[in-house]
């Protein structure tokens, strides 16, 4: 998993409760050495045991840890990449650019098989005036963390919208199928 996926919740921890603490959570999770850099490509399953292990730490369920994540996401994001969200107007626009995001951020990583890796994660199937499909293939099965996500994207723009996850990996399909609508965007 791309580097920035876990710098935002480790910096998150240690600006909160400490460096100790960091290290704690990733001795629970089995880790030696966490990395915090945005081009290199970290284990899935390191990255996913410490977001587990964070998780117990904080006392938190697997939802509310991604709805805490996407908040510090945004919040992380906004204020290293102001860019993605001047570049869009609304919920919508700014989802619509996620794929090209996501393989922007990857686009750092060296080892080519490991960029495309990346970059290949998300696709649009469909867009029009207010609905988006997104094709999310990845064994990590964070579809939990784009419906995450999707909420705060639509309370960053001050939207309403609905999100329906038509396919699944863990109801045993190939990938994740997000079906979005959108009502109007607030003019500003």
């Amino acid at each position: 998993m791309i580097g920035l996926i876990q710098r935002v919740l480790i910096d998150h921890i240690e600006t909160r409760y400490g460096p100790s603490v960091v290290d704690s959570i990733a001795a629970k999770a089995g880790l030696v050495s966490l990395g915090r850099r945005i081009d290199v490509d970290y284990d899935d399953a390191d990255t996913l045991a410490f977001f587990a292990a964070a998780g117990d730490y904080l006392q938190l369920d697997h939802e509310a840890l991604m709805a805490l994540y996407a908040d510090l996401f945004v919040k992380w994001t906004r204020r290293h990449y102001p860019m993605f969200f001047s570049m869009a107007e609304s919920a919508q626009a700014f989802l619509t650019r996620q794929p090209a995001i996501h393989a922007s951020i990857g686009a750092g990583i060296r080892d080519p098989e490991l960029r495309g890796r990346v970059s290949d994660k998300f696709r649009i199937v469909e867009q029009a005036p207010s609905r988006l499909v997104v094709e999310y293939r990845s064994g990590n099965g964070l579809c939990s963390l784009y419906h995450a996500l999707f909420s705060r994207i639509l309370e960053e723009y001050a939207q309403a919208g609905t999100i329906v996850e038509t396919q699944c990996r863990h109801r045993g399909d190939d990938g994740c199928r997000f079906e979005m609508t959108f009502g109007e965007a607030p003019v500003p």
